[in-house]
Formats: C-alpha cells, structure tokens, sequence
C-alpha cells in the first residue's frame, strides 16, 4: 500500500495548465506545497511542508527536506480547508424548495403543509436506511468547494474519512463526543451543558423577524447558555442590544444569509453583530433554500454587505468567516483553521489567483478548486493531478465544465467501500429527484 496517498508523480508535469500545478516526485514520506500561502497573519510566497496529517512548517523560510515529494502550485492559491460552520447535511440530497410566502419565524415553515410536502422524500430516504448515503452525498456537495470540515452531521461510524464532522467523534480530531454539542429544537428544551465537557455549543435562537422570535434570546439567557461558549445560529431578529450582550460576554454568531433572505425576506445584522465585536462565521445552512455551495453563499454575503451594511466586513474577513471564525465556534482551533505549524494538513489549493484572497474567493467557481485535502489524504481535484496523484481509481465527474475526480471510498467502516455513483445510485432508486451535486 502506498504509505503516502497525496504523493504525486511525474506525470502531472504533461498536464501543468489543467490543475496549475507542476511536481518534483521524491522518495521520502513527506510533502512540499510551494506557492503563494493565506497564512494568518499575511499572504506571501512560500512552502508548506506536510508529514503525514499534519502540516509541520508553513511560511517563507521552510526547509525542504531533501526527499520530500515538491507540488508547486502556480497562477494559484494555498488556504486553510474551509469550514462551514452550519449545515444539515442529509438534507442536501434534497433540491430546492420554493417557499410560497415569506414567513415571520421557523416554526411557521415547519408548520406548513407545503413545507411538509417537500420534506416527505427526506423522510422516505431515511425509512429506507439511506441515512449514511444521505450524509456521505452531502459531504461530497461540501467538498466541490473545498469544504473539509462541516457542522451538522448525524453520528455514524459510515461517515468517517471523508469530510470532518465537527460535532461527531468520526471527525478524525481526538476530542469527546461532547466536546461540541449542538441543538436544532426549540430553545425552550435545550439541554443543560457540562461546561467542563463541552467547549462549544451551537444552537438556533431568534430564527425569523418577529417578537416571537427574538423572545428565544431571553429564553437561552433564563438557561444560562449565554456564555463564551455558545455559538447562536442565525440570530435573525436581533438588534444592537442582543448583539451588545453577546460580545459582553463572548459568544459568536453563524450567518446564513441566503437561507434567512428566502425564508424570511431580509437577514441578521451582522454590522452589528461586529460593532459589539461579535465573532462571525458562514454556514450554508441546508440545500434547500441555502446557497448550491459556499462560494456561492460568500457573494449573497458580499452582496448583502455592500447593500445593507455599508461594507462593515472588510474584504480580509471573508477567509476568515469561513476558517479561523468557525473554528473558534467549534473550539476546534487548536487542530484546523489556518496553515500553521501542528494543525492538521487540511487544504485547498484554488486556480486562478485574484490581487487578494477576498477577491480570490468572491470571485471563486467549483471549476477553481484544483485540489482538497483533508489529513494529508487528496480526495477530490483537476482529474490529471488526481490521476497523476495515483487516484485514478476515484469518482470521475464533471464539475462546472472540469473534469474532475472525488475519493469517496473509507476501507474499514460500513459502507465504506461505496462509490460516489453507488451512494447516488441508492438514493435516486428512492427519490428520483436528488438534488445534483453541482448546479448544472
């Protein structure tokens, strides 16, 4: 078995434009990524060098051991894996769902007859037993983007190897079941939290534009779960007081807008939000009334900032929002969020590199991912470099015009040995409306 499954071969250097990248084969177990870097504090040209999962020198004055296999990457750029920071995973086999009214605040849709009509396939998917393929099909949708870890997941040991599971023991990071909890109900029943087990504790509050809304936010104070913390997702209805107490004491905030924009006609006041020094992260929510993936969500948050905030996030944030943010949220950030030295070598490499990396991203499509990894492992990319990279045998598909190839099979965990074609097979045999992974 090849110990080192990223290494890339000399083959790539007959398909430099496709990926953008260019290779020195070596014979040791390490790798070098040459290139223009997003490191925390700067962009600059310089190395990262990987051994094994783990990313052990980021910066401009790395040294390159003698054997390392050297991936240069060039007209590109090298980020930190991204982070959504809220999803519902196995809802995103589902399409889109068309709401026929705006509503005031979330129970009204969960309500509604047409909101229950269109979630009947999720529910005969899950009947089914179709769970683990439900998750796996929305983990690949997140890894078109460059997405390796997500919030969101159900619990299953079928889901480990692929894209990180925040809140769930499978997420490859060795902390607790508990060390991330979340909640999706009411904020009336939310749990009592050990906080000398839990870091992080995600939950939505204030989801819609009403009274009855915002009144959650007294409701999650009563229980004592505004703290340092607590994540509140959404957080819709709130004005300058709420966020004001939220940065008094240190909790963050996950912003979905285009999900809030089609659900409830207008979203959360994230310049407020960052006036009391709120810490803000992006999730996508879901399939169905969210973003087709997190590029996408990052120019509806653009657009919603040079409209409704007067620019308040400034063009740096936006990596930030989608790594650094989220994984403080998560209170994972000792283990990914940034290209440094000791965290997990989780990466993705974009073509086509703007003046900035805010432009970079803004200006992002899924045909610009040339490469994701995810602990060192490359599962998904240009399909020559991932061929070149001894993954030819992966999922072949076409991703906004690219060829492309995605690494979905995990030896030693049930259904492991799935294809992407097998897992969107057994869906579509039960609901033949799956959403596609890409828009076409």
């Amino acid at each position: 078995m090849n110990p080192m499954p990223w290494l890339l071969s000399a083959a790539l250097l007959s398909h430099p434009a496709a990926a953008e990248l260019s290779v020195t084969p070596g014979t040791g177990g390490q790798l070098v990524i040459r290139g223009r870097l997003a490191l925390p504090e700067q962009e600059l040209d310089g190395r990262l060098v990987l051994a094994g999962d783990r990313i052990v020198c980021a910066g401009a004055d790395c040294a390159e051991p003698a054997d390392a296999t050297v991936l240069q990457v060039n007209d590109g750029l090298i980020l930190p894996g991204f982070i959504d920071a809220h999803n519902h995973v196995a809802y995103n086999a589902l399409p889109k769902w068309a709401p026929p009214k705006r509503y005031q605040n979330r129970a009204q849709w969960q309500r509604a007859a047409a909101y229950k009509a269109f979630k009947r396939p999720y529910d005969q998917l899950k009947r089914s037993g179709l769970s683990c393929e439900m998750v796996k099909y929305g983990e690949a949708k997140a890894l078109l983007s460059g997405i390796t870890t997500i919030q969101g997941s159900p619990a299953g040991r079928c889901l480990q190897g692929l894209v990180r599971n925040a809140e769930n023991p499978q997420s490859g990071l060795p902390v607790s079941s508990a060390h991330v909890r979340t909640f999706i109900l009411d904020v009336g029943g939310a749990p009592k939290i050990d906080w000398n087990a839990t870091d992080a504790f995600l939950i939505h509050v204030a989801e819609g534009v009403d009274a009855a809304a915002l009144a959650e936010f007294a409701t999650l104070k009563s229980k004592g779960l505004l703290t340092a913390g607590t994540a509140i997702i959404h957080g819709t209805a709130f004005g300058d007081e709420e966020f004001r107490q939220m940065g008094a004491v240190g909790s963050k905030l996950i912003w979905s807008p285009q999900s809030n924009l089609a659900l409830y006609g207008q979203t959360t006041r994230v310049d407020l939000a960052l006036r009391h020094g709120v810490p803000v992260s992006l999730g996508v929510d879901w399939n169905p009334t969210g973003s087709d993936n997190l590029f996408d969500e990052l120019r509806v948050a653009d657009r919603v900032n040079r409209e409704q905030f007067a620019g308040a996030i400034a063009e740096q944030d936006w990596l930030t929002m989608i790594t650094r943010h989220p994984s403080q949220a998560l209170a994972l950030d000792s283990y990914i969020g940034a290209l440094r030295a000791g965290l997990k070598a989780d990466i993705v490499i974009l073509s086509g590199a703007r003046a900035s990396v805010g432009q970079t991203l803004l200006n992002a499509r899924l045909r610009d991912v040339a490469a994701v990894l995810v602990d060192g492992r490359l599962l998904y990319g240009d399909r020559d470099a991932m061929t070149a990279a001894g993954r030819a045998d992966c999922d072949a598909l076409t991703v906004d015009g690219a060829p492309k190839l995605l690494c979905m099979r995990t030896p030693g965990v049930p259904k492991g040995g799935q294809r992407l074609d097998e897992v969107r097979a057994a869906l579509l045999k039960v609901y033949p409306g799956v959403a596609p992974l890409a828009a076409p």
